[in-house]
């Protein structure tokens, strides 16, 4: 019998001595899940086997399960993006002022900031399998319901029902995800990091092509279609979870009591809150576009699928060049210059997509679609150096709200200069914190 170290202990495991010359019998491995290390002596031959992450096929329901985890994931950050080529046209036309669609688009992440914890704190009474349910079919009925906004009357009616089943679908969405990253979790606890990444893929996707679905669904059926597309999804997977997620059984709260000893000290330190600028900047300046730039194009008389195309090229280049990014942090470990490059190149385009009434470029298509693609490539840059998830819905109701507020009163042009401008101070700090460290 020999000793082999799994996952740090020891243990027997019957059956290695009967290998010879060297030659592993490979049944020994067939059902193993995590395998790191075996050693086998043969006479006076030692061999070291490393073997990492051997596991068995995934089963058809476990399939079925990381599919609608997938399903569930998309759409709800669908809901989120979609409306963003079509929907300030429509609320202009219920005499919506921008002001008033800045705060719609940026409600759906201020309720996430406050019901993320909640859900959190009582998943472990709740059941994350029943959480992961009613987000779904939350969601997907408040969805059906934006659909029929279109059918009231003009004013503060449609803002107030606006705003009010905007924020009930980001309860749902809210629910979807939070409670999708603990049944992945404990599904699938040798697979997290794969599992977790498809979950973020699909996140990813949601935002990028939702402007884009929107658009063509919109030009396809009108307003109401998108949102009913959508929400029989999100209501089709609410009874898909019946059968293939499974059930948890409740855990102690003790074990979810988290000690907050460390946060106080942590945000002592300086770079902490350089890098929360960081990503509120980051967002602020990749979102200030969300509610005003179908507006902003409305001269070049272009079509809804056309509109979220546009939207596509910051999504989809951010979602191309942040693993690239990644990749060069870890080879390289040039944080601060990435940073930096990033920062600079959102500055530019805040500049000009206006364009800016201080450079002497005529508004056109094409330099629009310039700053859009710079803006992509840059908040990959900003985002993965300062990588804080936690600050996502924070800055992604800054920016909206922020815009809604500054196209009202100064304009587009002037609004996205002064996002190019805090850009460029934030520049500034960075170059003096690495000025600092260097004396």
């Amino acid at each position: 019998m020999e000793t082999r170290i799994e996952n740090g202990k020891k243990c027997n495991k019957p059956g290695v001595n009967n290998m010879e010359n060297g030659n592993l019998d490979e049944k020994l491995f067939k059902n193993e899940e995590n395998v790191k290390f075996l050693k086998h002596k043969d006479g006076n031959d030692e061999i070291n086997l490393e073997i990492s992450s051997i596991k068995k096929a995934l089963s058809g329901k476990e399939i079925a399960m990381i599919g609608l985890i997938a399903i569930a994931n998309l759409c709800s950050t669908t809901v989120f993006s979609c409306i963003a080529p079509f929907y300030p046209i429509e609320a202009k036309n219920k005499d919506l002022n921008i002001i008033q669609i800045g705060i719609i688009f940026g409600a759906f992440d201020l309720v996430m900031i406050f019901s993320s914890p909640l859900f959190g704190k009582y998943m472990h009474k709740i059941g994350s399998k029943k959480l992961f349910a009613f987000g779904q079919l939350f969601a997907g009925i408040n969805s059906i319901f934006f659909g029929f906004l279109i059918l009231l009357p003009k004013g503060q009616t449609f803002f107030w029902a606006s705003l009010l089943i905007r924020c009930t679908q980001a309860i749902g969405d809210t629910a979807i995800t939070t409670s999708s990253l603990v049944i992945s979790a404990k599904s699938f606890p040798g697979r997290i990091s794969f599992i977790v990444g498809i979950r973020e893929t699909f996140v990813g996707l949601g935002y990028t092509i939702g402007p884009v679905f929107g658009g063509l669904l919109y030009e396809i059926g009108g307003f109401k279609l998108p949102f009913f597309v959508l929400g029989c999804l999100l209501i089709f997977a609410t009874f898909s979870t019946i059968f293939f997620i499974k059930n948890f059984g409740e855990e102690n709260e003790e074990k979810h009591d988290i000690k907050g000893k460390g946060i106080k000290e942590i945000f002592k330190i300086p770079v902490i809150w350089i890098m929360v600028f960081a990503v509120v900047l980051c967002g602020t300046t990749f979102t200030f576009v969300d509610p005003t730039l179908s507006d902003h194009l409305t001269e070049f008389n272009l079509s809804t699928t056309l509109i979220g195309l546009l939207f596509l090229l910051s999504g989809g280049l951010y979602s191309v060049t942040a693993p690239i990014w990644g990749f060069i942090i870890d080879r390289w470990h040039c944080c601060n210059a990435l940073l930096i490059f990033g920062v600079i190149l959102s500055f530019i385009s805040m500049l000009l997509i206006g364009p800016s009434p201080i450079i002497s470029y005529e508004k056109n298509l094409y330099l629009i679609g310039i700053s859009l693609s710079l803006l992509g490539v840059g908040s990959g840059a900003i985002y993965i150096p300062t990588f804080q998830n936690c600050l996502n819905a924070v800055k992604s109701f800054i920016g909206p709200t922020f815009a809604g507020s500054g196209v009202q009163y100064i304009g587009f042009e002037w609004s996205s200069t002064v996002i190019a401008f805090i850009n460029l101070l934030f520049v500034l700090i960075l170059l003096l914190n690495w000025i600092v460290k260097k004396c």
